[in-house]
């Protein structure tokens, strides 16, 4: 992770160097991981937002012309992990509240980073539009989940 990080904050060399897509990718590994951690059973879904960054990177490096598509993939996975978190909200209490929180967060700023990785690639947008793919939906449920967890969570301190 710290190779990758440093390799992250160096300035580019060439116009194809893997960054917002690739982690948007990882936020989504990220996101899966933390619902998993809650129990959630979905533990495969962070590998696949693992191979959806390699694939991002390798796609930026080699100049794809669907360089966009790992993009695409992360936001199309997104809703089943924003799925899998509001699951989570009803069944867990306490410090795991903070995991759902966080991992719908983390899905949120996944999908604004990863459709402006999209849009940053084509020209013109691909055939499969950005409005298509759901982002202000996702946006919405994401921002629900955060919402609920800190009306419980000050349910809980007040009550």
């Amino acid at each position: 992770m710290s190779e990758f990080l440093k390799s992250l904050a160096t300035p580019p060399v060439g116009p194809a160097v893997p960054a917002g897509g690739t982690v948007a990718a990882l936020a989504l590994a990220q996101d899966a991981a933390l619902l998993a951690r809650t129990g959630d059973g979905a533990g495969g879904g962070w590998m696949h937002g693992l191979r959806l960054a390699e694939q991002d990177a390798f796609a930026v490096r080699t100049a794809d012309l669907e360089a966009w598509r790992p993009s695409a993939d992360v936001i199309t996975a997104a809703a089943s992990v924003l799925a899998a978190a509001e699951r989570r909200l009803s069944e867990v209490s306490g410090a795991a509240l903070l995991d759902v929180a966080a991992a719908a967060e983390a899905v949120r700023s996944a999908v604004v980073i990863a459709r402006v990785a999209i849009e940053s690639r084509t020209d013109p947008v691909p055939a499969l539009g950005v409005e298509e793919l759901g982002v202000e939906e996702l946006v919405t449920r994401a921002e629900r989940i955060t919402e609920a967890v800190r009306s419980g969570l000050t349910n809980q301190l007040v009550g």
